[in-house]
């Protein structure tokens, strides 16, 4: 919605202002030609463009956990994510994963920087833009879950991953939520044709 109003304000600001001005001073139409408007207005459509080019960096609406999720829709998330890694900007989904870590396991992945090096690694590449996924329960209790995860990479081979998933014991703002514990290095399985 921000950016709508700001390309809107491109558009029709000098126009606006014009209008204004004219009347306020009681100016002649042709004293200030709609060209020199057009221009200005040009000018300003590409400065708000390049301007809102990076307006999603600084506005990004990643889910956080939180107790309601249950382990199959935290790691749906992560996958889903991962999918579209740049929407709505770079390594969109690569930070929503980061969000899902479990703070044990972001000591040891962590920081964010490091993490992001990690998952552009060979064995975990894969995941970034993926075509496809599926995720099956290997094993579920009280506070751990485990799933074999099946991608179909953008290059259509396909690989399977064991992802453990475990409810946060320690105390903390995501005591209870279920978080990523560990992901194995990757199975070939083989190329799809």
């Amino acid at each position: 919605m921000t950016k709508k109003i700001i390309l809107l304000l491109a558009i029709a600001g000098p126009f606006i202002a014009y209008f204004f001005y004219t009347r306020f001073l009681n100016l002649s139409k042709k004293k200030y030609p709609i060209k020199i408007l057009s221009i200005i207005s040009a000018i300003l459509i590409i400065v708000s463009l390049g301007s809102l080019r990076f307006y999603d960096n600084y506005a990004p609406n990643l889910t956080k956990p939180n107790i309601s999720l249950k382990p199959f829709d935290v790691i749906s998330i992560q996958l889903n994510s991962l999918q579209r890694n740049n929407i709505p900007f770079k390594d969109a989904g690569i930070e929503q994963v980061w969000k899902f870590a479990h703070p044990n396991n972001k000591k040891i992945t962590g920081p964010l920087e490091k993490f992001k090096k990690m998952i552009y690694s060979k064995s975990y590449q894969m995941l970034i833009e993926h075509e496809n996924s599926e995720i099956t329960i290997l094993s579920e209790d009280v506070n751990r879950s485990v799933y074999k995860v099946y991608i179909l990479s953008s290059d259509k081979k396909k690989y399977s991953y064991i992802w453990q998933i475990e409810k946060v014991e320690i105390e903390g703002e995501f005591k209870n939520c279920w978080m990523t514990t560990s992901v194995s290095s990757p199975e070939f399985l083989g190329e799809v044709i």
